[in-house]
């Protein structure tokens, strides 16, 4: 059994062709890039032989999930550092919502959850039932099938916009009136002001947090059977919803405003902006059904945001917190 779209079989011969009228300068940097690819991963299968008498097994069920953590926490300790500090912060210029951070207490409180979560996480990767429909998924850890430089390309960026397609279903569906009263409001609910930082990204209700993960790790097994792909794609992944949390509009990245907007707007109570954009990455999902205009519209108005003078939207089962 293999779950992979059967697209390889299209892309692949379509690289080829480009590969082949492409100039000598451009091929010798496609082999080498590809070379390189090989040369990286076969260490790594060495690096794990190592240690790991089931090195497949850590292939697979450990190593992209612990690459995501470890990726997360060196991006937000300094973000964090920075919400307590922001006159060290050398991006503080760049923050959205001009003086407003998070108090101590309940950045530490976000911690715990955060934790609580990717431990969560990480039992579930590691267990013998994720491993077992892996294998049964045919899906490869060793030099077999390595993706080359062209089908990373394309399968990194169909994962972007599947991510994107499920999210948005998903991300839609938590923001019913059950579902977020009981479990999203969670990842919304900040106690004194409505802004986001870093580790927002992983605050979530335990069932939230799991059911958000299908939009994560679906995309990658449906484009690729060998785990470099999903390890490429949960690099990028941590990359973007970092960017979309962490309260800053940052030069070259894809812009943080919408999110935040989402964040300080987008809740139950408000008619007007329940669902807005509610994707990520191009939000696509978003242009298509008119979820990101209103976003675009507020910001037209506002320019500078919210700012330290400004009340943030309060929800109104909120007022009492």
């Amino acid at each position: 059994m293999a779950l992979p779209l059967p697209l390889n079989e299209f892309i692949r011969p379509l690289f080829q062709q480009i590969y082949d009228a492409s100039p000598p300068i451009l091929t010798s940097l496609v082999d080498q890039s590809n070379q390189i690819i090989a040369w990286g991963w076969s260490t790594t299968i060495d690096l794990t032989s190592s240690f790991m008498s089931d090195s497949h097994y850590f292939r697979i069920c450990v190593l992209p999930t612990g690459i995501s953590l470890a990726l997360f926490w060196m991006l937000n300790i300094p973000l964090l550092f920075f919400n307590f500090y922001p006159n060290l912060n050398p991006i503080e210029s760049w923050k959205i919502q001009k003086g407003r951070y998070e108090t101590l207490d309940r950045v530490a409180w976000m911690v715990v959850v955060v934790v609580v979560n990717q431990t969560v996480a990480m039992a579930i990767s590691m267990s013998q039932q994720n491993y077992q429909g892996l294998l049964d998924l045919n899906y490869q850890s060793g030099m077999a099938d390595i993706p080359t430089l062209g089908d990373l390309l394309w399968q990194v960026t169909a994962c972007c916009y599947l991510y994107d397609a499920i999210f948005f279903a998903c991300h839609c569906l938590m923001h019913t009136k059950w579902l977020y009263h009981n479990i999203h409001k969670v990842h919304h609910k900040v106690k004194h002001s409505k802004i986001t930082i870093g580790i927002s990204s992983a605050y979530f209700h335990p069932a939230d947090y799991v059911f958000s993960a299908i939009a994560v790790v679906l995309p990658p097994l449906l484009v690729s059977n060998h785990v470099l792909t999903s390890c490429l794609w949960m690099t990028v992944f941590m990359f973007e919803t970092t960017n979309a949390h962490c309260g800053y509009e940052i030069p070259f990245a894809p812009s943080a405003k919408d999110h935040d907007f989402h964040h300080s707007h987008s809740f139950y109570s408000s008619k007007e902006y329940r669902f807005v954009t509610m994707g990520a990455f191009a939000l696509v999902w978003d242009r298509l059904f008119g979820t990101k205009q209103p976003v675009d519209d507020w910001w037209a108005k506002n320019p500078n945001g919210i700012t330290k003078r400004m009340k943030a939207p309060v929800e109104k089962d909120q007022k009492k917190d």
